[in-house]
Protein backbone atom coordinates (compact mmCIF):
# COMPACT_ATOMS: atom_id res chain seq x y z
CA UNK A 1 0.00 0.00 0.00
CA UNK A 2 1.61 3.43 -0.97
CA UNK A 3 2.29 5.61 1.85
CA UNK A 4 2.05 8.92 2.72
CA UNK A 5 5.87 11.32 2.47
CA UNK A 6 6.50 14.22 3.77
CA UNK A 7 8.87 16.08 1.01
CA UNK A 8 12.54 16.34 1.93
CA UNK A 9 13.25 18.84 -0.83
CA UNK A 10 12.41 22.73 -0.37
CA UNK A 11 10.54 22.79 -3.66
CA UNK A 12 8.88 19.42 -2.55
CA UNK A 13 7.41 21.31 0.91
CA UNK A 14 6.43 23.98 -1.82
CA UNK A 15 4.31 22.49 -3.52
CA UNK A 16 2.14 20.49 -1.20
CA UNK A 17 1.03 24.26 0.18
CA UNK A 18 1.01 25.42 -3.02
CA UNK A 19 -1.65 22.24 -4.07
CA UNK A 20 -3.56 23.03 -0.17
CA UNK A 21 -3.93 26.73 -1.21
CA UNK A 22 -5.25 26.49 -4.30
CA UNK A 23 -7.73 23.40 -2.92
CA UNK A 24 -8.70 25.50 -0.68
CA UNK A 25 -9.41 28.40 -2.58
CA UNK A 26 -11.58 26.69 -5.06
CA UNK A 27 -13.26 24.59 -2.15
CA UNK A 28 -16.03 25.81 0.28
CA UNK A 29 -15.59 26.50 3.61
CA UNK A 30 -17.58 23.99 5.00
CA UNK A 31 -15.93 21.47 2.97
CA UNK A 32 -12.11 22.16 3.49
CA UNK A 33 -10.72 18.94 4.29
CA UNK A 34 -8.71 20.90 7.46
CA UNK A 35 -9.24 23.38 9.88
CA UNK A 36 -9.87 26.86 10.02
CA UNK A 37 -6.64 27.43 12.18
CA UNK A 38 -4.58 24.72 10.12
CA UNK A 39 -5.99 27.24 6.97
CA UNK A 40 -5.05 30.25 8.17
CA UNK A 41 -1.18 29.51 9.29
CA UNK A 42 -1.45 28.46 5.54
CA UNK A 43 -2.67 31.88 4.61
CA UNK A 44 0.43 33.22 6.75
CA UNK A 45 2.85 30.42 6.04
CA UNK A 46 2.48 30.10 1.97
CA UNK A 47 2.86 33.28 1.32
CA UNK A 48 6.13 33.95 3.47
CA UNK A 49 7.68 30.85 2.08
CA UNK A 50 6.72 31.58 -0.96
CA UNK A 51 9.22 34.70 -1.01
CA UNK A 52 11.66 33.51 0.62
CA UNK A 53 11.94 30.85 -1.87
CA UNK A 54 12.23 33.72 -4.21
CA UNK A 55 14.70 35.53 -2.92
CA UNK A 56 16.95 32.47 -2.83
CA UNK A 57 16.89 32.15 -5.84
CA UNK A 58 17.18 35.47 -7.05
CA UNK A 59 20.62 35.44 -5.24
CA UNK A 60 21.52 32.28 -6.37
CA UNK A 61 21.51 33.80 -10.07
CA UNK A 62 23.45 36.51 -8.72
CA UNK A 63 25.99 34.25 -7.28
CA UNK A 64 26.11 31.85 -10.60
CA UNK A 65 26.90 35.15 -12.52
CA UNK A 66 29.72 36.24 -10.20
CA UNK A 67 30.80 32.48 -10.30
CA UNK A 68 30.87 32.79 -13.96
CA UNK A 69 32.66 36.07 -14.24
CA UNK A 70 35.27 35.14 -11.65
CA UNK A 71 35.98 32.02 -13.32
CA UNK A 72 36.53 33.67 -16.90
CA UNK A 73 39.27 36.30 -15.16
CA UNK A 74 40.34 32.95 -13.60
CA UNK A 75 41.17 31.76 -16.91
CA UNK A 76 42.70 34.99 -18.08
CA UNK A 77 45.06 35.21 -14.87
CA UNK A 78 46.18 31.62 -15.26
CA UNK A 79 47.01 32.36 -19.09
CA UNK A 80 49.15 35.66 -18.27
CA UNK A 81 51.27 33.99 -15.45
CA UNK A 82 51.97 31.23 -17.42
CA UNK A 83 52.94 32.99 -20.40
CA UNK A 84 55.37 35.14 -18.23
CA UNK A 85 57.08 32.04 -17.23
CA UNK A 86 57.09 30.59 -20.21
CA UNK A 87 58.39 34.12 -21.92
CA UNK A 88 61.65 34.40 -19.06
CA UNK A 89 62.55 30.91 -19.39
CA UNK A 90 62.94 31.21 -23.47
CA UNK A 91 65.10 34.45 -22.25
CA UNK A 92 66.85 32.71 -19.75
CA UNK A 93 67.79 29.66 -23.42
CA UNK A 94 68.79 33.26 -25.02
CA UNK A 95 70.87 34.22 -22.73
CA UNK A 96 69.07 37.60 -21.90
CA UNK A 97 67.97 36.74 -18.40
CA UNK A 98 70.67 34.73 -16.05
CA UNK A 99 69.23 31.69 -14.55
CA UNK A 100 69.90 32.75 -11.04
CA UNK A 101 67.07 35.29 -11.91
CA UNK A 102 64.66 32.85 -11.38
CA UNK A 103 65.24 32.63 -7.48
CA UNK A 104 63.33 36.13 -7.39
CA UNK A 105 60.43 34.56 -8.44
CA UNK A 106 60.99 31.49 -5.70
CA UNK A 107 61.85 29.40 -8.45
CA UNK A 108 64.94 26.85 -8.33
CA UNK A 109 67.65 28.50 -10.64
CA UNK A 110 67.40 25.50 -12.65
CA UNK A 111 63.90 24.80 -12.92
CA UNK A 112 62.89 25.54 -16.39
CA UNK A 113 59.51 24.18 -16.27
CA UNK A 114 56.44 25.84 -14.94
CA UNK A 115 55.82 26.22 -11.64
CA UNK A 116 51.98 24.12 -10.73
CA UNK A 117 49.08 26.54 -11.52
CA UNK A 118 46.58 24.74 -10.48
CA UNK A 119 43.92 25.88 -7.98
CA UNK A 120 43.15 29.43 -7.22
CA UNK A 121 45.31 30.01 -4.58
CA UNK A 122 48.57 28.53 -6.70
CA UNK A 123 47.27 30.99 -9.55
CA UNK A 124 47.06 34.21 -6.91
CA UNK A 125 50.60 33.01 -5.42
CA UNK A 126 52.90 32.85 -8.82
CA UNK A 127 50.99 35.92 -9.64
CA UNK A 128 52.42 37.80 -6.86
CA UNK A 129 55.49 36.05 -6.61
CA UNK A 130 56.41 37.43 -9.92
CA UNK A 131 55.37 41.06 -9.95
CA UNK A 132 57.46 41.34 -6.68
CA UNK A 133 60.01 38.95 -7.55
CA UNK A 134 60.56 41.45 -11.05
CA UNK A 135 60.11 44.98 -8.80
CA UNK A 136 63.07 43.45 -6.93
CA UNK A 137 64.80 42.14 -10.37
CA UNK A 138 64.41 45.61 -11.86
CA UNK A 139 64.32 48.08 -9.63
CA UNK A 140 63.72 51.53 -11.16
CA UNK A 141 67.01 53.01 -11.11
CA UNK A 142 68.35 50.28 -13.22
CA UNK A 143 65.90 50.36 -15.58
CA UNK A 144 67.33 53.94 -15.99
CA UNK A 145 70.88 52.98 -16.10
CA UNK A 146 70.10 49.69 -18.33
CA UNK A 147 71.67 47.55 -15.98
CA UNK A 148 68.57 45.11 -16.32
CA UNK A 149 66.29 44.07 -18.73
CA UNK A 150 62.93 44.26 -17.85
CA UNK A 151 60.06 40.96 -18.83
CA UNK A 152 57.60 42.26 -22.04
CA UNK A 153 55.18 40.39 -23.72
CA UNK A 154 53.95 40.14 -20.69
CA UNK A 155 54.70 41.89 -18.19
CA UNK A 156 54.96 41.82 -14.15
CA UNK A 157 52.73 45.57 -14.69
CA UNK A 158 50.03 43.41 -17.24
CA UNK A 159 50.27 40.53 -14.88
CA UNK A 160 49.66 43.09 -11.99
CA UNK A 161 46.33 44.39 -13.50
CA UNK A 162 44.76 40.78 -14.51
CA UNK A 163 45.66 39.73 -10.67
CA UNK A 164 43.97 42.95 -9.76
CA UNK A 165 40.77 42.62 -11.70
CA UNK A 166 40.33 38.45 -10.75
CA UNK A 167 40.87 39.74 -6.81
CA UNK A 168 38.20 42.27 -7.10
CA UNK A 169 35.68 39.78 -8.56
CA UNK A 170 36.55 37.06 -6.09
CA UNK A 171 35.68 39.63 -3.52
CA UNK A 172 32.40 40.20 -5.45
CA UNK A 173 32.02 36.33 -5.72
CA UNK A 174 32.41 36.10 -2.15
CA UNK A 175 30.28 39.11 -1.04
CA UNK A 176 27.37 37.32 -3.25
CA UNK A 177 27.82 34.01 -1.66
CA UNK A 178 27.68 35.49 1.56
CA UNK A 179 23.87 37.37 0.66
CA UNK A 180 23.08 33.90 -0.66
CA UNK A 181 24.05 31.96 2.44
CA UNK A 182 22.12 34.56 4.39
CA UNK A 183 18.65 33.73 2.02
CA UNK A 184 19.57 29.92 2.14
CA UNK A 185 19.49 30.27 5.87
CA UNK A 186 16.67 32.09 6.17
CA UNK A 187 14.58 29.57 3.68
CA UNK A 188 16.05 26.63 6.14
CA UNK A 189 14.89 28.38 9.32
CA UNK A 190 11.19 28.29 8.38
CA UNK A 191 11.43 24.17 7.46
CA UNK A 192 10.47 22.90 10.71
CA UNK A 193 7.45 25.46 11.12
CA UNK A 194 6.73 24.29 7.31
CA UNK A 195 7.10 20.42 8.04
CA UNK A 196 4.67 20.74 10.96
CA UNK A 197 2.31 22.31 9.16
CA UNK A 198 2.55 19.65 6.39
CA UNK A 199 2.00 16.85 8.80
CA UNK A 200 -1.15 18.99 10.58
CA UNK A 201 -2.45 19.31 6.67
CA UNK A 202 -1.90 15.25 6.23
CA UNK A 203 -3.25 14.44 9.37
CA UNK A 204 -6.83 16.29 8.84
CA UNK A 205 -7.19 15.44 5.12
CA UNK A 206 -6.63 11.71 5.87
CA UNK A 207 -8.57 11.93 8.83
CA UNK A 208 -11.43 14.35 6.87
CA UNK A 209 -12.01 11.47 4.20
CA UNK A 210 -11.50 8.51 6.44
CA UNK A 211 -14.79 6.72 5.61
CA UNK A 212 -13.48 6.53 2.35
CA UNK A 213 -11.99 3.57 0.87
CA UNK A 214 -7.92 3.48 1.21
CA UNK A 215 -7.34 4.25 -2.94
CA UNK A 216 -10.15 6.63 -2.84
CA UNK A 217 -8.64 8.40 0.11
CA UNK A 218 -5.12 8.47 -1.28
CA UNK A 219 -6.97 9.68 -4.53
CA UNK A 220 -8.91 13.08 -2.66
CA UNK A 221 -5.84 13.73 -0.13
CA UNK A 222 -3.27 13.88 -3.12
CA UNK A 223 -6.13 16.80 -4.60
CA UNK A 224 -5.18 18.71 -1.12
CA UNK A 225 -1.21 18.44 -1.39
CA UNK A 226 -0.40 15.05 0.18
CA UNK A 227 1.99 13.08 -1.21
CA UNK A 228 2.10 9.25 -1.44
CA UNK A 229 4.86 7.47 -2.73
CA UNK A 230 4.16 3.75 -4.14
CA UNK A 231 6.69 0.63 -2.94
CA UNK A 232 8.28 -1.24 -5.46
CA UNK A 233 6.23 -3.75 -7.10
CA UNK A 234 3.34 -2.23 -6.30
CA UNK A 235 -0.42 -1.30 -8.26
CA UNK A 236 -1.45 2.60 -9.09
CA UNK A 237 -4.63 3.32 -7.14
CA UNK A 238 -7.52 3.37 -8.64
CA UNK A 239 -9.47 6.23 -9.90
CA UNK A 240 -11.87 7.74 -7.71
CA UNK A 241 -15.40 6.04 -7.74
CA UNK A 242 -17.95 8.54 -7.34
CA UNK A 243 -21.58 7.06 -6.47
CA UNK A 244 -24.51 9.55 -7.10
Amino acid sequence: MPYREIPKSTIGRYNVLEKTSEKSSSTPDDQWAISTETQTRLTALYPAFRQEIGERQEQFAKQAEATEVENAQQVVLHRIVSHFFQVFNLGVERGVFAPADRLYYGLNASQSDLPRLVTEQEIVTWARNLIEGEAKRVPPRDVETGDAVSMSNPSAAEVEIELNKYVELSNAQSAEKQAFDAENKDVLDMLPEIDELIRDIYDEVEFYYRKETPANRRKLAREWGVVYVSRSGEEPDEEVVVED
